[in-house]
């Protein structure tokens, strides 16, 4: 509650109405029901009682005929909450990593009184004409989200809706001293909102676990939870990262260069792309021709040390939330030019001749890296009953893409 959350919301939604209802003009008619004169309706922001003791004072500060309103009340309009979500995340620029994260706000309806108050019936005539044939069904005012981000603006479309009815008041007990006065009474309902803060501008989202659960029909989040066991229910882990699946062929001789094909997700996020094998693979002096431009390094990235012809890359080492993660690696860098994406699931990259032995495939992109070696795994199920010869000696059968990519002498 110490958390000052004051965005002007009510303010605006009623500024917006004035604005809207606050251009009334009636005209006067003769006999002949031909228009003579027009004049501008007053539009005042207070209470009824208070405009007709204003109306009676020698001051004489109001005429008529006018149109009063006030707000009423405001409640939660549950009909409005269409989701449980805590809130939508949104890029705070479009150059840097940083998101906000907008939280959902209360759905409110503004209730409004508007009090008609004339000396002739044919002015409240004609004033309520003047907006009950646009209320059907509903007026619609725009207006700004209150936490605006800094490049960008979020329009919010609030319905004005009408009561739909009309009360009249006449006057009954008449005297010398009061003036004959007209009122009709209305009312609208503004469809607001009510905002919270937003915390602190968060980066990226890169992992997100979530699991599925298979039960006969919806029950409520306890008994459901009951529900949950290695038997029926499964576990997703959906991530940004670029993941190597298989690469084809995973099997080459020293003699020619080579098109490969990287298959597996995110892949069309990748920043980079690096080789990393056994030492000497892509050495060029013992390859007797220059690699194409095997030693290029991108720029903010450092060459700590060089072991048998590869760099060594710490890209992640100043990200503390994927350093330990993505630990650094040695290889060759590819250029722009030697590798692309055809698609969200396939790479394809060139190298020329290089020496025997296996080398492993890395993609990079800002939630971490890929590797053709880790990512190839695949996990089956023992098919063999438990605690039989064949279920301790099972095997689970891989991808020759789990080694490496082979390259052999000829």
């Amino acid at each position: 509650m110490r958390d000052y959350t004051f965005h002007w919301e009510i303010r605006s939604v009623i500024a917006q109405f004035e604005d809207a209802f606050n251009d009334i003009v009636i005209k006067r008619y003769n006999i002949d029901r031909e228009p003579q004169d027009q004049l501008h309706v007053n539009f005042v922001f207070a209470p009824k009682q208070r405009v007709l003791s204003d109306l009676v004072n020698k001051n004489q500060h109001i005429k008529i005929p006018t149109v009063a309103i006030v707000p009423a009340g405001i409640r939660r309009n549950v009909n409005r909450v269409f989701n449980k979500i805590e809130g939508s995340y949104h890029t705070n620029s479009p150059v840097n990593s940083a998101w906000m994260h907008l939280l959902q706000p209360v759905p409110v309806d503004i209730s409004i009184n508007m009090s008609i108050i004339s000396r002739f019936q044919q002015d409240v005539d004609q004033i309520l004409t003047n907006f009950i044939p646009y209320c059907d069904p509903y007026v619609v005012v725009s207006w700004k989200w209150p936490d605006v981000i800094p490049w960008a603006d979020f329009e919010i479309r609030s319905h004005v809706v009408w009561s739909e009815n009309v009360a009249f008041q006449y006057p009954v007990d008449i005297t010398n001293t009061v003036p004959y006065r007209v009122i009709a009474d209305t009312g609208f309902t503004i469809e607001g909102w009510m905002f919270k803060n937003s915390p602190n501008p968060q980066g990226p989202i890169y992992v997100i676990d979530h699991s599925f659960t298979a039960v006969s029909e919806m029950e409520d989040f306890k008994v459901m939870q009951d529900y949950e066991s290695i038997y029926n229910t499964e576990v997703f882990i959906t991530s940004a990262r670029p993941q190597l699946t298989q690469c084809t062929p995973y099997m080459l001789y020293t003699s020619a260069v080579r098109s490969f094909e990287v298959i597996g997700y995110m892949l069309d996020f990748v920043d980079t792309f690096y080789l990393s094998g056994t030492p000497n693979m892509f050495d060029t002096s013992t390859i007797g021709m220059p690699y194409i431009s095997g030693y290029s390094i991108s720029a903010g990235v450092t060459s700590v040390s060089s072991e048998g012809g590869f760099r060594y890359f710490d890209i992640f080492a100043t990200v503390s939330s994927l350093s330990g993660m993505y630990p650094g690696f040695s290889g060759i860098q590819l250029s722009a030019g030697e590798w692309d994406v055809d698609s969200q699931n396939m790479i394809t990259f060139t190298v020329s001749a290089i020496n025997t032995g296996y080398f492993d495939i890395i993609a990079v992109n800002a939630a971490g890296y890929g590797k053709l070696t880790r990512d190839a795994i695949r996990s089956t199920t023992n098919p063999y009953p438990v605690g039989s010869v064949d279920y301790n000696n099972y095997v689970e059968p891989q991808h020759p893409s789990v080694s490496g990519v082979q390259v052999l002498s000829i």
